[in-house]
């Protein structure tokens, strides 16, 4: 039993020895360990190109502090900026290239990392089923590019990305109506769907969910209190006579005016309703 303690000991020992030993003689260790800053700033130049970010930046990290306000500070931090990115940490590099920009206001790569800025945060953007910060923070940046760099070539590029975040906030958008609309949540489905075809007026799913809004407003009407039918059911008319000026050929024309001719039927029977008389005792 001593025995193979010890022996397992020993082995230990050999293991941190050889560990060590090794360490000693690595050579990215005795760059790390060189207090040459220039031999870094070279080092961390030919790993960056070899495209080894991994080992620039830590070089990038000490030599952020060692040439603040010097004449290489920019291009120092210009090169950590764009390890972030290639390490794909796009976030962080997001936060770097932004503050670039406002840290070398004057810098020829203004430009650059403006769009890189917001192509980051473009390629952190999520699925639509997630929340979509990210998505409205990128559509902001691109659409502050373009304005600040209006002749970029990278314009174009801007403007495909921005239709490809606006397309996933539409979808966004549709998707959770039509969630409350199963859930049969028609007052929050009613303002929802209303506020996509607001949002979004060349949907292509238009039509369909203009529809949905009349059956949506109608269901709330019939369900509402007494001092909300009256103008719910009148929003439920609205609605339908936008979609048959809209789409008067609609292959939900039949069901929309079905919808419509119970909608006037309860605004009559609230109108000839008798008000009843106000009695001073009660207190409303």
């Amino acid at each position: 039993m001593v025995v193979t303690i010890l022996i397992k000991r020993i082995s230990l020992l050999l293991l941190l020895a050889v560990g060590l030993f090794l360490t000693a003689c690595d050579p990215y260790q005795k760059i790390l360990k060189n207090p040459d800053l220039s031999f870094k700033y070279e080092k961390a130049r030919e790993f960056y190109y070899q495209g080894q970010y991994y080992k620039a930046q830590p070089l990038l990290e000490e030599l952020l502090t060692a040439y603040r306000g010097s004449d290489k500070a920019e291009d120092v931090y210009y090169y950590y900026a764009w390890c972030d990115y290639h390490l794909q940490t796009y976030q962080v590099a997001s936060f770097h290239f932004k503050n670039f920009a406002t840290t070398f206001p004057n810098s020829k790569r203004v430009e650059e990392v403006d769009f890189m800025y917001a192509y980051c945060l473009f390629l952190e953007s999520p699925t639509y089923a997630l929340d979509q910060i990210s998505t409205k923070k990128a559509l902001e940046a691109f659409q502050l590019f373009i304005n600040k760099h209006p002749k970029s070539p990278k314009v174009a590029e801007s403007n495909r990305m921005m239709d490809i975040l606006r397309a996933k906030l539409e979808k966004k958008s549709v998707e959770s109506a039509l969630l409350f609309y199963r859930m049969e949540d028609y007052r929050a489905a009613a303002i929802m769907l209303r506020n996509t075809l607001s949002d979004y007026p060349d949907i292509s799913e238009r039509e369909y969910l203009s529809f949905l809004v009349i059956k949506s407003f109608y269901n709330l009407s019939v369900n509402s209190i007494e001092g909300k039918k009256e103008e719910r059911f009148n929003e439920t008319l609205r609605f339908y006579n936008e979609l048959k000026e809209d789409y008067p050929n609609s292959a939900y024309m039949k069901e929309a005016e079905g919808y419509a001719v119970k909608a006037r039927q309860e605004l009559k029977k609230l109108q000839d309703k008798p008000t009843p008389s106000t009695n001073p005792n009660i207190i409303n």
